[in-house]
């Protein structure tokens, strides 16, 4: 039996989509309420396939699919999103997504990507890889941002203080500093201000 873990904010949006799976037969192991909570249940629960939202509290699901797939390339991870952007479609590429699906789709397109996943098929539609493609083409982004570079980023960005970003990480202020100046380099910027849009615009990192 096909072993399905939920991941979004939306109690509404869980317990229908919980509903529709389990009359297809499909168990659902778990239900994660945000980000974070997604990488713990999947490391403990180890499903088959994560249904992942991207908008979410303390990580977005960008974050918490890299984080999983990093960790187990054995789990799939299909994103269900109301959000369609090409930004986001190409970080959740680059995340490892398996596939993607918005939520104005039909129940059954759900359960076929679901299907496709699980078999190691991707689930991303012609528009979707087109639109990721483009965007990749317009991108100037040569080298990638490491896993903590991506964390102080995103931290930055909701306004936190060098100071604020060590505590929240572990790590001095001083280290915060010096993966600040490795992101400016990489992005070709000198602030934190021009570093956070340009991430943004890149789908590289998502604020709620």
């Amino acid at each position: 039996m096909l072993r399905v873990l939920l991941a979004d904010d939306h109690n509404l949006v869980r317990q229908g989509t919980k509903l529709f799976l389990e009359g297809k037969g499909i168990d659902v192991v778990g239900e994660a309420t945000n980000g974070r909570e997604a990488v713990e249940l999947a490391r403990a629960l180890a499903p088959d396939v994560v249904i992942m939202d991207i908008h979410m509290p303390e990580l977005t699901g960008i974050e918490a699919t890299r984080r999983i797939r990093h960790e187990r390339d054995d789990i799939h991870v299909l994103v269900l999103t109301a959000y369609d952007e090409a930004s986001y479609i190409h970080a959740l590429l680059d995340a490892g997504a398996d596939g993607f699906i918005l939520k104005t789709a039909h129940l059954n397109e759900l359960y076929k990507a679901l299907q496709d996943v699980s078999v190691g098929r991707r689930a991303f539609g012609q528009d979707a890889m087109d639109k990721a493609r483009q965007f990749a083409e317009q991108s100037d982004l040569v080298e990638p941002l490491t896993e903590r570079e991506r964390e102080v980023l995103l931290q930055a960005a909701r306004g936190l203080t060098n100071k604020e970003i060590g505590r929240a990480l572990y790590v001095s202020d001083r280290t915060v500093q010096g993966h600040l100046q490795n992101v400016y380099q990489k992005f070709g910027v000198t602030t934190r201000t021009e570093a956070v849009t340009k991430a943004l615009q890149l789908g590289l990192i998502t604020l709620e």
